[in-house]
């Protein structure tokens, strides 16, 4: 999804580095699929770009709907 919102634009990795507050080379392994971002990172890309966020939330969603009747390990 990152790749899909960024790499079209002519300075994705650094455009990518700003919105998620890192360096352009920690964007530009993110673009190539070397390294994902870290939480930080991924909470800043979600809070600069509504797309990346509806995106990430409906992942959650469906892992939450594939889990449903599960119980977390520990939790009574």
């Amino acid at each position: 999804m990152i790749r899909r919102e960024f790499e079209p634009l002519r300075f994705a990795a650094e455009m990518l580095a700003r919105s998620a507050m890192k360096t352009p080379r920690a964007a530009r392994n993110w673009l190539s699929g070397t390294n994902a971002p870290d939480a930080e990172a991924l909470i800043e890309l979600m809070a600069s770009s509504d797309s990346i966020a509806a995106e990430v939330n409906a992942l959650v969603q469906q892992r939450r709907k594939e889990r449903e009747g599960e119980k977390c390990r520990g939790l009574n």
